[in-house]
């Protein structure tokens, strides 16, 4: 643990994650005169650079997390962008009574298993599901589900070991449970039936049991890779109006009132069902989309709950549209090239900001899932759609990989 003296008086936050998707929160907390601690087991990682005092422990080491924080004597906690560290975040806010979920509502939301039973139970729309250890655990039960179906890890996000299987073929199953199994932390798989019908995302803040604010994206699917948003939404007033309804009743369900919410919803004809829902912001630049569109910064709502504030939306102006596009390579190799944010900013003046997992000479995965992404870009689309700006955005990145094994240049993929 590194430790920096504070001003007698000064307020303790300590934020779970300390990589790059969190920096821009920890930056935050800071420029609010709080007194930053970070918690990551990479202790080169970029946030503790900020930060005014630094862990070196897991954010999924619940215990580890907790005698720190009573160690350091923090007003608050929070984590951001990623689910891994919710869970520890309730638990923590549980034993030393503090703002934030309660570690049972984290554990049902992070466990896909686990939520579709707690919605089944509190008689909310969800998918028929089953959950287990291994395929021969579930399968009678997997035999009575409609096909299609959804393979998926129990614990895991970004599209980890997702697989869609179109017949009740007991091989193909078993297969695509195995391969769930290996990004499960916990080592459980869930199969579900798919839900038919447009598929959203989106940002939200409950404030006593109420969506105070909410951003719904029209969600750039390639297969079940997110290759980008875009706002304002595509679904219309009702549908929005039920998404707004369904969020509400889950975390009612949860017991669940107060702070972030990050979302995917499948909006039916008649009906919204929440297919995840975890107590965080959303990733690959999601907040910085929201508040160049709004003008709202959820970093800040979230800081500011978590040390016991009462968060107040103001009404926001018309959506300014905008997009971000997710890229990455289409299999594994090792990064020639990618562009400058000046140099994509020079291309196409719509972009405000560029992110980038890697350098050029890091060896880089192939995007089989978004945890592999290898970068985002954001941009306004104000004066051109989405569909057109998208294209160029990727043309300017100029992103090249060569495969290590045949040293073939592979170009950058993404979809729109």
């Amino acid at each position: 643990m590194s430790d920096r003296q504070r001003p007698d008086g000064q307020r303790t936050i300590m934020i779970l994650g300390a990589g790059p998707f969190q920096l821009p929160a920890i930056q935050r907390a800071a420029a609010m005169g709080l007194r930053v601690v970070t918690v990551d087991y990479l202790p080169e990682n970029i946030g503790h650079r900020t930060a005014h005092a630094s862990v070196n422990c897991s954010t999924t080491d619940r215990a580890g997390v907790l005698a720190a924080a009573r160690e350091l004597g923090i007003d608050g906690i929070a984590t951001f962008c990623s689910d891994v560290a919710v869970a520890t975040v309730g638990h923590v806010a549980d034993a030393l009574g503090l703002p934030g979920i309660s570690e049972t509502a984290a554990d049902v939301m992070t466990h896909k298993g686990q939520f579709r039973s707690a919605m089944r139970a509190a008689g909310l729309p969800t998918p028929q599901a089953c959950f287990g250890a291994n395929y021969a655990e579930v399968a009678p039960a997997v035999a009575a589900l409609r096909f299609p179906v959804m393979v998926k890890p129990c614990d895991a996000s970004g599209s980890r070991g997702v697989v869609r299987i179109d017949t009740l073929d007991p091989v193909q199953l078993a297969a695509a449970f195995d391969a769930a199994l290996a990004f499960s932390r916990g080592g459980q798989a869930c199969v579900e039936e798919c839900v038919p019908g447009t598929e959203v995302g989106g940002d939200a803040f409950l404030v006593d049991g109420k969506v105070a604010f909410i951003v719904l994206t029209h969600k750039r699917l390639s297969r079940f890779l997110v290759s980008g948003h875009s706002l304002p939404t595509h679904i219309d007033a009702a549908a929005q109006a039920r998404v707004v309804a369904a969020v509400e009743a889950c975390a009612h369900a949860l017991g669940y009132a107060d702070g972030p919410l990050n979302v995917d919803v499948m909006v039916c004809e008649d009906a919204a069902v929440v297919l995840e829902m975890s107590a965080r912001n959303g990733g690959n630049g999601i907040p910085e989309l929201i508040r160049y569109a709004t003008g709202v910064d959820l970093f800040d709502a979230v800081i500011r709950q978590a040390l016991g504030e009462t968060v107040r939306f103001s009404p926001y102006p018309t959506l300014r549209p905008c997009g971000s596009l997710v890229f990455g390579s289409p299999q594994a190799g090792r990064l020639e090239h990618v562009a400058s944010a000046d140099a994509v900013q020079a291309a196409c003046p719509e972009v405000f900001s560029v992110f980038a997992s890697y350098r050029p000479g890091d060896d880089v995965p192939a995007f089989t899932h978004n945890g592999n992404m290898l970068g985002y870009v954001l941009f306004d689309c104000a004066q051109h759609p989405y569909e057109a700006i998208a294209p160029r955005v990727l043309q300017a990145l100029a992103l090249r990989v060569v495969p290590t094994d045949d040293e073939r240049e592979v170009p950058c993929q993404a979809s729109s």
